[in-house]
């Protein structure tokens, strides 16, 4: 009998049960890829609120964003540099950190239901207390336990290039012939690799075939894909169940981005657990109180603030005299009072 089990050995699956295994608990993490961090899930840019991370993990730190439709550009300097990080060696971190609290990973193990109890998967059945799903945008754990997951849907691609690139200022270009209903974005491992990638409600690869055409000449390798599925979940719980990560939708609703999400929520999740541990009280009403409420109170208000500023850019992205006053105006200066993330200072 595990105490939990964890389904995803993603960042958010590996916080929480780094959380809960260093009070002592069984703690054990189901992933049904053979290896961590593969494949990649994310462009991988954060802000300083992702906390201190071995520097070997950091391959850049940007302090530009450049807002392009067409020709018509305005740049916004961050107050703080973000930093790039290199997403596989990041995950290991994570998971050698949950190793180390004492929780146990299986690779190569797939769930396949959950009922009473008891955890099925394609290497035998596993019985826990509790259960957390931390396995994705089409979260299984969801759809087995019945959790109903917000249908807001973009779809992305990612491929690396080898060019020339300002390794200080990470691109972000809008219309319906880049992206639609999102962006395109270049971002820079270094001055001659870069992050070349998009997000759009339609089939992303005619979208990303296009972009790369400026790209003619150069080496593109490590094409990568992803389903991004956003809003505010309705609830995140069932007796006994929890979602966290990109599987209870806590990621920014504009840029995507969910690893700084993911840590706050994680921590929420893990100390929820163990009090629903102490107390002996798995039921939703428990969850709903302990966890569900309390990211929502952190976090509900800056899903809605990005899913404004992507209604926003949707209205103006085939609007490039926007960008040209933006730049004109200085009116880019604004962007001095909104934070990266979204949260409260």
């Amino acid at each position: 009998m595990q105490d939990i089990i964890i389904i995803g050995a993603g960042p958010a699956g590996c916080r929480t049960a780094e959380i809960v295994a260093r009070k002592g608990y069984k703690v054990l993490v189901l992933e049904e890829h053979p290896e961590i961090g593969v494949p990649t899930q994310c462009t991988g840019l954060v802000s300083k609120r992702i906390g201190k991370i071995p520097a070997h993990i950091i391959l850049n730190k940007i302090k530009k964003a450049k807002f392009c439709c067409k020709d018509n550009c305005f740049e916004i300097k961050s107050k703080e540099p973000m930093l790039l990080l290199d997403r596989r060696k990041y995950d290991i971190f994570l998971a050698n950190r949950a190793r180390k609290a004492g929780a146990k990973i299986k690779l190569s193990t797939c769930f396949l239901d959950f009922k009473n109890g008891i955890v099925f998967t394609n290497r035998g059945k596993f019985e826990t207390k509790i259960l957390v799903g931390a396995d994705g945008p089409n979260s299984s754990v969801a759809k087995s336990t019945g959790i109903k997951l917000p249908n807001h849907l973009l779809f992305a691609l990612q491929v690396n290039v080898e060019s020339s690139f300002d390794p200080k200022t990470v691109e972000l270009h809008f219309g319906s012939d880049v992206a639609a209903s999102s962006f395109a974005w270049i971002v820079p491992e270094s001055r001659k690799i870069a992050r070349v990638g998009l997000m759009t409600t339609k089939n992303p690869s005619k979208y990303l075939n296009r972009l790369l055409k400026k790209f003619e000449k150069a080496r593109i390798s490590n094409k990568t894909g992803d389903i991004i599925r956003y809003d505010l979940i309705k609830e995140s719980v069932v007796d006994n169940v929890l979602l966290v990560g990109d599987a209870a939708c806590q990621l920014k609703s504009f840029s995507s981005g969910g690893l700084v999400y993911n840590k706050i929520c994680a921590e929420i999740a893990g100390n929820a657990i163990i009090r629903s541990l102490r107390q002996n009280d798995f039921s939703k009403k428990f969850l709903l109180e302990n966890y569900d409420r309390k990211w929502k109170e952190k976090l509900a208000w800056p899903i809605n603030q990005g899913l404004f500023f992507k209604w926003i850019f949707s209205q103006i992205s085939d609007t490039p005299l926007f960008f040209s006053l933006v730049r004109i105006l200085n009116l880019d200066k604004l962007a001095n009072f909104l934070d990266v993330d979204f949260l409260q200072k």
